[in-house]
């Protein structure tokens, strides 16, 4: 028996020696199975019961049926876009610094995005920039080595006249290849 009498040091000798008696009791008997099993609806009065009481699923549709509301009906448009946008700057802006989350603020206006988004489609091409940043540091490479090894003296201004160059080449280049790419796939 897993039990226990509480042992209070309150408790007088008399009450102990009730509870110690109440515990000992036996318990009444239980009724014989043929007593039970008369007080219990056998298995055929429950299933007619439950059957009696069962709807159908055409009952239960009818009265369920979810109400779809067309403004409730979320569809991916522009403000959404924005808002989900805007959320994400202003989480990323909390993890930075304030000189950052200053330029972040500055930089994300809608005026300088949308001038950086014209920028990036017709004037600051990738391959512009890369071809020229390349062909300006080869180039003023070898005019500084030259100058050093020649003793004449080295003009700054040679690093931008290159860039412009290298950016004019890959821009041509970035043509070429848009027009062969072109005629291939139009055979």
């Amino acid at each position: 028996m897993s039990e226990q009498l509480p042992d209070r040091p309150e408790m007088g000798e008399q009450q102990r020696a009730e509870q110690l008696d109440e515990h000992e009791r036996p318990e009444r008997a239980p009724e014989s199975t043929h007593e039970q099993s008369e007080k219990l609806p056998d298995i055929e009065t429950i299933g007619a019961k439950a059957h009696q009481e069962a709807r159908s699923r055409s009952e239960l549709a009818d009265k369920v049926k979810p109400e779809v509301n067309a403004k409730e009906q979320l569809y991916v448009n522009k403000e959404l876009k924005n808002e989900a946008f805007q959320r994400a700057l202003n989480r990323t802006r909390k993890h930075l610094s304030a000189p950052d989350r200053g330029l972040s603020k500055a930089i994300h206006q809608p005026v300088i995005d949308a001038i950086s988004k014209a920028a990036e489609k017709t004037i600051v091409r990738p391959t512009g920039v890369l071809t020229g940043s390349i062909v300006a540091l080869v180039g003023s490479s070898y005019v500084l080595y030259t100058a050093k090894h020649y003793g004449f003296t080295y003009n700054y201004l040679i690093v931008f006249v290159l860039f412009v160059g290298g950016y004019v080449v890959g821009l041509l280049l970035e043509i070429v290849l848009f027009f062969i790419h072109r005629l291939r796939g139009s055979q």
